[in-house]
């Protein structure tokens, strides 16, 4: 068990990995761009998602990670799926957008109730 405050190891990589990725950059360019930053409490997923409403975003909980969709006619137009590097099983997960940024955060801790989210499951959108 880590101390409180202290990261571990494997998360500090996997920050670094994402940040660095040259693929992340060209994809940033070609579908929409993905920041992944972190605070004392939550990781943060941000998608600047422009000339979207929040209708045509879906955002869907997997077992480790997260798939941004947008979605128009019926279909999945653009697609981001961010992999991470721990379960989202016991997460609690919180997503919010203000044209033109979504932003997702995933709580550090784990969730206080004991009803597991299903995986596959849709995570709702406030605005």
């Amino acid at each position: 068990m880590h101390k409180s405050g202290e990261e571990p190891n494997e998360l500090r990589q996997w920050i670094e990995l994402l940040c660095n990725d040259p693929l992340a950059s060209l994809l940033d360019e070609t579908i929409f761009r993905v920041e992944v930053l972190e605070t004392e409490e939550d990781y943060i997923i941000e998608a600047e998602l422009c000339h979207c409403q929040k209708e045509h975003i879906v955002v869907l909980r997997e077992s480790r990670s997260l798939s941004i969709q947008i979605q128009k006619n019926g279909g999945t137009e653009k697609q981001r799926t961010v992999l991470l590097p721990f379960s989202l099983a016991d997460k609690c997960i919180s997503a919010h957008f203000s044209a033109p940024i979504l932003e997702i955060r995933i709580s550090k801790s784990a969730r206080q109730n004991d009803a597991q989210p299903q995986v596959n499951t849709v995570i709702d959108i406030n605005e």
